[in-house]
């Protein structure tokens, strides 16, 4: 009787092992840019006004961007759940977009990310401010976002994703 609970237990461990993985993030597609700028609370020189999409308030678009497509080593479409403070209303699942930078990313946004000029970053997508987030703690190498309706409508163009 051991024997045979020794096996199954064994055998149990071996299927778990195999369980299937979320697919791998998929390159960014040739008809689409991703990019990242920091922001500057003022018009400068090296800056290009832009809409908030949240706010609608405008905003100064450091140039170049810190991150663009050939730093980015995948994106992928996921679904974020939001717990709500106090248990006051249930949960919600959100649409999200993961993106992992590759080896040439990664230290560019760490370093924009971790003393920042300005609070937050702007993430751009197809030449449209998609979300504006503040910056919690440094990034390097991936993040998810999750935004408004023009972010949500635009994660189909970057991943290829509709569902």
């Amino acid at each position: 009787m051991q024997i045979r609970l020794a096996y199954l237990m064994g055998l149990l461990f071996v299927l778990g092992c195999f369980q299937s993985q979320p697919s791998p993030p998929a390159f960014v597609p040739p008809h689409a840019t991703i990019e990242i700028f920091a922001t500057s609370p003022k018009a400068g020189p090296n800056t290009k006004p832009a809409t908030d999409p949240l706010s609608r308030a405008t905003i100064h678009l450091v140039t170049p961007p810190v991150v663009t497509n050939a730093d980015i080593s995948g994106v992928a479409k996921t679904e974020m759940t939001v717990e709500t403070v106090g248990g006051v209303a249930p949960s919600t699942t959100v649409p999200a977009l993961d993106v992992r930078l590759n080896a040439t990313g990664s230290p560019k946004l760490l370093a924009a990310t971790t003393n920042p000029a300005s609070p937050s970053i702007a993430v751009v997508v197809n030449g449209t401010v998609i979300c504006v987030p503040k910056i919690r703690q440094p990034i390097s190498d991936s993040f998810r976002i999750t935004g408004d309706d023009t972010f949500i409508n635009a994660i189909p163009s970057v991943t290829g994703q509709t569902n």
